[in-house]
């Protein structure tokens, strides 16, 4: 089955997950804000769900593996993880929000990493295309939810760019909010070519698909204009092999993706 076909989109999708500490520096945001509007309960939730899912990581990899979906405790486990309203909340995230969110993002991006980069024994280099085969529940399920958590970072940081007085947009600003909008970007595009492999299951498909729609207008609104045409395009590939419910979530992603409206990340060049 030619799943391995995953390899190069998740080398896009890993190119994203950097620091998001650069983010709070880029921004000029305090980690310590006593703003957040992000509740306690949710920051505390997710804390203890990433603890709760790195030590059966820990316990799984003693037999050279990762907890699995199919496994109906791990599967509790890792759901409580990926659960988005008791991590996140709801929205609109404004700017007070990115402190806490970004842990939350680090999370994702470190459970992410962690089954595309597995290797069974220290030493070894990981076998992504191996990976995306064996973890495909679990690597489907962890791009959704960092798609998700990325895509509320980015409606905080589009907010906050609305609201930012021109004298304060600097170059080392600019700069940042660009690497931001092109690591998002980057992202959209892996997970967009993950529904062209062929050996990517109906399940795993929507559920890739619930997450690029539900997102669409946030991540569209933060795309530049050759960007937006270069996803649509990639889009188009993917039309022909969906029907029903599917394709209408693509059409969807592709419809937000169309717009002609520019305005804050969108154009950064610009400003």
């Amino acid at each position: 089955m030619p799943q391995g076909r995953w390899a190069p989109a998740m080398v896009i999708v890993l190119k994203t997950v950097f620091p998001a500490v650069l983010i709070s520096l880029w921004l000029g945001l305090s980690p310590s804000s006593s703003q957040a509007e992000i509740s306690q309960a949710n920051q505390a939730e997710s804390a203890a769900a990433f603890q709760a899912v790195d030590a059966l990581a820990r316990q799984t990899r003693a037999a050279a593996d990762l907890p699995r979906w199919s496994n109906p405790d791990h599967a509790k486990v890792l759901g409580r993880f990926w659960d988005v309203k008791a991590t996140l909340g709801a929205p609109p995230y404004r700017p007070a929000d990115v402190p806490a969110l970004l842990p939350v993002i680090d999370r994702a991006g470190s459970l992410f990493k962690t089954y595309v980069l597995f290797a069974p024994q220290a030493g070894m280099v990981p076998d992504t295309a191996a990976n995306t085969a064996k973890y495909q529940d679990e690597i489907a399920r962890a791009g959704a939810y960092l798609l998700r958590v990325q895509a509320a970072g980015l409606e905080a940081i589009s907010d906050f760019l609305a609201t930012l007085p021109a004298a304060q947009m600097n170059a080392a600003r600019r700069d940042g909010l660009r690497k931001i909008r092109l690591g998002i970007n980057e992202m959209v595009t892996g997970i967009v070519l993950m529904l062209r492999s062929p050996g990517l299951r109906s399940e795993n498909q929507a559920i890739l698909l619930d997450a690029l729609a539900e997102g669409a207008a946030t991540l569209a609104a933060s795309t530049a204009p050759a960007d937006r045409t270069a996803l649509v395009a990639q889009v188009n590939t993917v039309l022909a092999s969906l029907s029903g419910p599917e394709r209408a979530k693509a059409l969807a992603f592709k419809a937000a993706f169309e717009r002609k409206e520019c305005t804050g990340l969108c154009a950064m060049e610009a400003q």
